[in-house]
């Protein structure tokens, strides 16, 4: 009965996205079911693709990136705070037959997005670099992972300087896997390491953006603790599927431009189009 009614919940969302042939966003998981990899004495929040820096409701996602000594983690606050707020609810409705499938701040964004529902934790010890990919409603018995050597970006330092959160910045450049990209760096945060693939210059990343604007990425804030945070990972994660780059990649371009058929939704009439979607990766 439960996972009745927890098909039904998808209704609404379903009749929405599937005009646009937009994927649907996953059912909640428990931020119980979580072990500690490592823990982080500093936490770096940015946004992603803002309209307005300074209005969280104009942006793709809100990230987080959390450094430990080992391991390094990054991932959506926008789609952990869901997930928690679900595990709460449903620790306080024990006795309801179904769960909200989203609750709290989601950003413009109404649909899947590989960019806000994989996390990404680079190992500094052994110099790898893991994706976990939760894929869309309907497709998750295609939730895959895969693991490669610390991705390598050749950069080439710029004089220009500029000013982020009061943090002195430097910039550099480089091609990465087909797209231009443009970085901000500071030297003042002596830590190897950015957003998502990002990292390997002397100093924290606090800004990136690719030649064509399709990707921006911008520090928001950062915050110092004292006493260390628990650096944390899904238990679940060791069920998905192992793979190649290229693999996880090419699904989840197919899930983009043909989730339903994908997903073996029936549509009267032809598949809608969805608008163009566009990848950091391009090889």
């Amino acid at each position: 009965m439960k996972e009745c009614i927890l098909i039904i919940s998808f209704c609404a969302l379903f009749a929405a996205t599937i005009k646009a042939q937009s994927p649907i966003i996953p059912i909640s998981r428990s931020t119980k079911d979580m072990a500690i990899v490592d823990s982080a004495r500093i936490r770096v929040w940015y946004a992603l693709n803002a309209l307005d820096i300074s209005n969280s409701n104009t942006y793709d996602d809100l990230q987080r990136l959390e450094i430990g000594n080992h391991v390094s983690k990054y991932y959506s606050f926008f789609v952990f705070n869901s997930d928690s707020l679900v595990t709460e609810w449903s620790n306080s409705n024990r006795k309801a037959q179904g769960a909200p499938i989203r609750l709290g701040p989601k950003g413009k964004i109404d649909c899947w997005n590989e960019y806000q529902y994989s996390e990404y934790f680079k190992d500094l010890s052994l110099n790898t670099f893991t994706e976990y990919s939760r894929m869309p409603g309907f497709l998750q018995n295609m939730n895959s992972q895969y693991t490669e050597e610390m991705p390598v970006q050749n950069w080439e330092i710029g004089k220009d300087t500029l000013t982020i959160l009061g943090y002195s910045c430097q910039q550099a450049t480089c091609l990465f896997r087909g797209r231009e990209y443009t970085v901000w760096f500071s030297m003042d945060i002596p830590l190897a390491n950015g957003p998502w693939k990002f990292g390997g210059l002397p100093g924290l990343i606090l800004k990136v953006s690719d030649k064509d604007n399709l990707f921006n990425f911008e520090c928001i804030k950062i915050e110092y603790f004292k006493r260390k945070i628990p650096i944390r990972r899904y238990k679940d994660y060791n069920k998905y599927r192992r793979r190649q780059r290229t693999d996880v990649l090419k699904i989840q371009r197919e899930a983009n431009e043909n989730f339903a058929k994908v997903a073996g939704l029936k549509v009267r009439g032809t598949f809608p189009t969805r608008k163009p979607h566009h990848y950091m990766e391009l090889e």
